[in-house]
């Protein structure tokens, strides 16, 4: 028989935190069956030993998905997602948790209830591997409306949904998309086929908590522009998967990716590099405006070229 829902679950090397994890989903109070799927990619420490003990405690629960070698996160995310045949489909990876048990009932609950939506989500803490609050961190931004639409997700330039948080109608295609194989960000996608279903409301309330590995790496500006390029090529799939009805928004979006790569991106470049760089992103900008502004144009070859002249113009103005 089908669950309500299935709460997918992908895991590496995750041994300090997936008990947690797992505790947290296992405790949730609910009227209706749900199970936890466990894509288990093959890892180095206990992660697949403490997953084990789980799944054989709650064998009409946990359906436990080992791997013999380490597949790597999308073809696990692949596999797991598959295995997920819940009437919904809520998340939370080996290393965050739950900390509402009601999380799942309060959100079936209201998706149950108003059909003209597709996904529900919340606000979420930030903890670090001890699991401490962080509550100056800033990884999500203040979401001030309720309910929001694809185009709040195209447009913004942060990730506005945590994963953990999410529970979305399994309206997934079967099968995946071939560019899904090899996507930057699997979960933009799957919030971009929720929001293309039906409209996402925000609980003004922390139901998870998203654990922020301490020892991050901070990115160089070459990785910065290697992820640019990569969700720009994101964008253009997802465009054309979409059949161009989205074609405006992401135009637009990536337009103000160019701009935003063509100001900032040259910002450590010198000389030919940053020329190179300029004969690079400027065909971008050029192709996704909406027409030529010169004024703005002129003003941006003044911040690449001539940061002097601009200065002086500046301070004359003053």
């Amino acid at each position: 028989m089908t669950k309500k829902v299935s709460v997918f679950m992908i895991t590496y090397n995750h041994g300090p935190f997936i008990g947690q994890a797992i505790e947290s989903i296992m405790s949730q109070k609910t009227d209706f069956d749900f199970e936890l799927v466990i894509g288990e990619d093959f890892s180095t420490d206990n992660t697949l030993a403490i997953c084990r003990q789980y799944a054989e405690k709650y064998p009409l629960k946990i359906k436990l998905l080992p791997s013999d070698r380490n597949i790597g996160m999308m073809l696990n995310t692949i596999r797991t997602l598959e295995a997920c045949t819940g009437e919904y489909i809520a998340f939370c990876e080996g290393d965050d948790y739950w900390i509402d048990e009601f999380k799942l009932q309060k959100q079936v609950d209201f998706l149950e209830a108003n059909p003209d939506y597709s996904m529900c989500f919340s606000s979420t803490e930030i903890v670090d591997e001890l699991g401490w609050q962080q509550p100056d961190e800033k990884y999500f931004p203040i979401i001030e409306k309720d309910t929001l639409t694809i185009e709040d997700i195209i447009l913004s330039h942060v990730s506005l949904i945590p994963t953990a948080t999410m529970l979305v109608r399994n309206v997934l295609p079967k099968p995946l998309p071939e560019f899904y194989y090899h996507t930057f960000s699997g979960d933009l996608f799957l919030q971009l086929l929720a929001a293309d279903a039906g409209k996402i409301k925000y609980f003004n309330t922390r139901l998870a908590a998203y654990r922020n590995h301490s020892g991050g790496i901070t990115k160089s500006p070459a990785q910065v522009e290697r992820t640019n390029s990569t969700i720009q090529k994101f964008y253009l799939d997802v465009n054309q998967y979409f059949n161009y009805r989205y074609d405006l928004l992401i135009r637009q979006r990536l337009f103000e990716m160019a701009k935003g790569s063509l100001i900032y991106g040259s910002r450590e470049k010198k000389g030919l590099d940053k020329l190179k760089h300029y004969f690079k992103t400027m065909p971008k900008y050029l192709r996704y405006s909406k027409g030529l502004n010169f004024k703005e144009i002129g003003y941006y070859h003044l911040i690449l070229f001539f940061p002097s002249l601009l200065k002086l113009f500046k301070k004359k103005r003053k």
